[in-house]
Formats: structure tokens, C-alpha cells, sequence
């Protein structure tokens, strides 16, 4: 299987190279800034059909929750634009795209773990940008798995 990866210098990128280490059956290849920005589509394009992957994996993102709130059109730019683009080229390409998003599209005030059918509510401007993320990957690839990480401290309740 060769696999992907936007978003290389993240930790999801490197556990993924650190478990595909020494197995024959996974090839990796890695896309991030500069060489590869998502923000740009031909860059991303060029990506993905020079390696040739079977899946591809969007895990880049602007992740600094509290320094978006002043960032928001940076974080909308990668969380939901450059999201799109990874989709659009690997729906062009007809590879399946994986995509890396987070709880933080629910307003975190369920006392128990979230499922897929509750309903979103984001706090700010990084919740909204990642579920605008969302739905920009599932309106271009029909061919996604949108996966939703959490951090269990962030949202835990208050006593």
C-alpha cells in the first residue's frame, strides 16, 4: 500500500512513519511546506500524482486553537480551503482520501464521549474552520473517511 501524507512534521505523520518502519508492505511519501503547501493546488496536485498513492492522508491543519481566534483567515485558509483542494485533487486523481479532523466541531459540553450522529456546535473559530474542513473534503471526494481526534483533557467537564 503506499500511503500520502499532508502534513508531514505532525504527530500524526510521524507515528505513521514510525509504524511503518522496517514493513514492506507500506511505502509513505510525505508532503509539507514549503515544498508541498495545501493552499496551493498545483502543488498539491503535482504531489500526489508523482508519488502515485493508493490513499492519501490529510493530516496537515493550523492547529494553534488560541492564536486562530486572531488568525482566522489563515486558519480558514488551511482548516477548510487547503482541506478542499487535497480533496479535489485525489477525487481527480481517484484515490480515496482520508481526513484528519478533531472534537472540537462539538461545543464540548457532553459529560460523556461524542459519536458521529451528535450534533456539531464549535466554539471558535478552530472548531469552525475544521468542520467547514469536513464538509469541504465531503462535498469534493465522495471517497472519504472524515476521522475526529480528541485531546480527552480539552473537553473535559467541569466539577
Amino acid at each position: 500500500m503506499r500511503l500520502y501524507i499532508f502534513g508531514a512534521e505532525g504527530q500524526v505523520a510521524r507515528s505513521l512513519r514510525e509504524a511503518a518502519t522496517g514493513s514492506s508492505d507500506f511505502e509513505i511519501g510525505f508532503g509539507s511546506r514549503p515544498n508541498v503547501d495545501i493552499r496551493r493546488a498545483d502543488l498539491v496536485e503535482k504531489a500526489i500524482a508523482e508519488f502515485s498513492p493508493t490513499i492519501v492522508i490529510n493530516a496537515a491543519a493550523y492547529t494553534a486553537v488560541d492564536k486562530a481566534e486572531a488568525e482566522p483567515d489563515l486558519c480558514f485558509a488551511i482548516n477548510r480551503d487547503g482541506a478542499g483542494i487535497v480533496a479535489k485533487a485525489t477525487s481527480h486523481l481517484g484515490i480515496p482520501i482520508i481526513h484528519l479532523s478533531t472534537d472540537y466541531v462539538f461545543d464540548g459540553k457532553k459529560n460523556d464521549s461524542y459519536i458521529e450522529s451528535d450534533a456539531v456546535g464549535p466554539q471558535g473559530v478552530y472548531g469552525l474552520s475544521k468542520l467547514a474542513g469536513e464538509q469541504a473534503v465531503a462535498a469534493a471526494n465522495e471517497r472519504n473517511v472524515i476521522l475526529r481526534t480528541s485531546c480527552s483533557h480539552h473537553h473535559a467537564p467541569v466539577s
